[in-house]
C-alpha cells in the first residue's frame, strides 16, 4: 500500500493505462486529510484509505474509487464527542476533452458521472471534491439524539432535566379560567 502526501497527487497518464487497467491502494496521512477537509471542527486521527481502479474502454477511462476513514467532531445537538465514518464509493467515466474545452477540466464537470482528460487524468481532484461534498452539513451522534435543554443546558440523552416545564403561553387563558372555579 502506497502512502500519498495528498489526494491531489493522484494523477494518471492515460497512455500508460493498458487493457488490464490500473488498481492501487493508498494511505493518506491524518495531517494531509485535515488540510483537505479544512474544517476546524473536524479532526482526523487516523489515516484514510483509498482504493481505486481505472479501466480502459477504448479512449474512455472508467474510474471506481473507494474512500474510507473517520473524522472526529462534536454532535450539533448535544455537543458530545462523536465519530463520523466516511465510506464513499465513486464511479466516473472519463472522456477525452474536446479541443474547444479550455481551462481546468475538473471545474467543467457537469455531473459526478462524467469527467474529462487531456494528457493527465486528475483523479485526485475528483476524489477531493466528491469527498468534501459527501460530508454532512450537520453532524449528529444519532437519529434519536435529544440534544440539550434550552433552559438549563442538560444533555437530554442522559435523562430528563430538572427544569419545570414552562407552560405554553397559548393556554394561559384556559389556566386562568380553571383557577376561577
Amino acid at each position: 500500500m502506497d502512502r500519498a502526501k495528498t489526494i491531489e497527487d493522484i494523477r494518471l497518464i492515460p497512455e500508460t493505462i493498458g487493457e488490464a487497467g490500473i488498481e492501487k491502494d493508498l494511505t493518506v496521512s491524518p495531517d494531509a486529510m485535515a488540510s483537505i477537509l479544512a474544517d476546524k471542527d473536524l479532526s482526523v486521527e487516523e489515516s484514510f484509505h483509498i482504493h481505486y481502479e481505472v479501466k480502459r474502454r477504448k479512449e474512455n477511462l472508467h474510474a471506481g474509487v473507494d474512500v474510507r476513514g473517520r473524522v472526529r467532531t462534536n454532535c450539533s445537538r448535544c455537543l458530545g464527542p462523536m465519530t463520523h465514518e466516511v465510506d464513499l464509493h465513486l464511479e466516473s467515466e472519463y472522456v477525452p476533452a474536446p479541443p474547444e474545452m479550455q481551462g481546468e477540466l475538473e471545474a467543467q464537470r457537469t455531473s459526478p458521472d462524467t469527467g474529462y482528460y487531456r494528457r493527465e487524468l486528475l483523479l485526485g481532484q475528483y476524489i477531493v471534491s466528491e469527498l468534501v461534498l459527501s460530508l454532512p452539513i450537520i453532524y449528529t451522534c444519532g437519529e434519536g439524539c435529544r440534544g440539550l435543554c434550552p433552559q438549563c443546558g442538560a444533555n437530554l440523552n442522559e435523562g430528563p432535566c430538572t427544569c419545570a416545564a414552562a407552560p405554553d403561553p397559548r393556554f394561559q387563558v384556559l389556566a386562568q379560567l380553571k383557577n376561577k372555579h
